[in-house]
């Protein structure tokens, strides 16, 4: 008899097993497929919004090449050609942007991106005068020197969490 209750206890025990793991597995996949439907539903809503993106990004870019003209003290024609150089800029980096998804190489979509960058640089250079540049270049650095600042408390946070985790 305690053979049998020992041996009915185990393939309760294995099976109860077998299920949990099963339960968990399949939980795993409807929390995966879950999480890839409200990245589909927000690609959805970004979609429909995507258009509005749009004027926000012609906005932000008339933005720029304003402050850009009232700190650099752009001519009428150099406010032109500068807009006309970020206008190629920022259509250069779409298309660079629609290649990430084919190509999955992101060391050569980021030596693209530099290239894209320097000339972007040396058009800029050529349209604005030494003093003009020198004050771009400035505010540049000083940018860059913000956003690593941004990031380096960004990336301390992260680390306080990952430690808190362990």
């Amino acid at each position: 008899m305690k053979k049998q209750l020992f041996s009915l206890a185990l393939i309760l025990g294995l099976a109860g097993s077998f299920a949990g793991n099963s339960f968990a597995a399949d939980f795993g996949k409807g929390k995966d497929k879950d999480r890839r439907e409200l990245r589909q539903d927000g690609r959805k809503d970004g979609d429909k919004d995507h258009k509005k993106g749009r004027r926000d990004d012609a906005q932000h870019q008339q933005q720029r090449l304003d402050r850009m003209a009232k700190e650099l003290d752009l001519s009428k024609k150099q406010q032109e050609k500068v807009a006309k150089i970020f206008q190629d800029q920022q259509q250069q980096m779409q298309a660079l942007r629609g290649q990430q998804q084919a190509s999955a190489d992101r060391s050569q979509r980021m030596a693209q991106a530099k290239q894209i960058h320097e000339r972007t640089d040396k058009q800029l250079k050529d349209v604005l005068n030494k003093k003009q540049y020198a004050q771009f270049e400035a505010k540049r650095q000083e940018r860059m020197k913000q956003m690593q600042q941004r990031r380096g408390q960004h990336d301390g946070r992260r680390g306080d969490f990952k430690q808190g985790r362990s």
